[in-house]
């Protein structure tokens, strides 16, 4: 495949909703307990690490998005995913909804999206 560019990944095709579960489907970034923030790179089809939070602090659950969806921030809307034990980057965990949450994000130039 050298040379070649695939324009599509599994996690860029797979719906968002299991219709046979009534469940969504969620694909985990950062897992619970981590201080690395893993961003998934669509150009390349994996995780890559996105940064490191402050020393203390950690993700206090796994961190993902819901796959074929659309933020308004351009991105895949954002989860966090509440369980007893951290899965991985890149686990696929099919889930029920419970709440969402509006959210808005400043950006490093002071810019302010909605991030939900």
């Amino acid at each position: 495949m050298a040379g070649k560019t695939l324009s599509h990944s599994s996690l860029t095709m797979l719906s968002a909703y299991a219709f046979d579960s009534n469940e969504l489907h969620v694909i985990i970034e950062s897992p619970k307990g981590s201080r690395n923030k893993f961003d998934y790179d669509e150009e390349h089809h994996l995780f890559k690490l996105g940064g490191v939070l402050p020393l203390g602090a950690v993700f206090p659950f796994d961190f993902g998005f819901i796959p074929s969806t659309l933020g308004g921030d351009g991105d895949p809307l954002d989860v966090l995913l509440l369980m007893d034990e951290p899965a991985f980057p890149g686990c696929l965990v099919s889930s029920r909804l419970v709440a969402v949450i509006e959210a808005e994000q400043t950006e490093r130039d002071g810019e302010t999206t909605r991030n939900d």
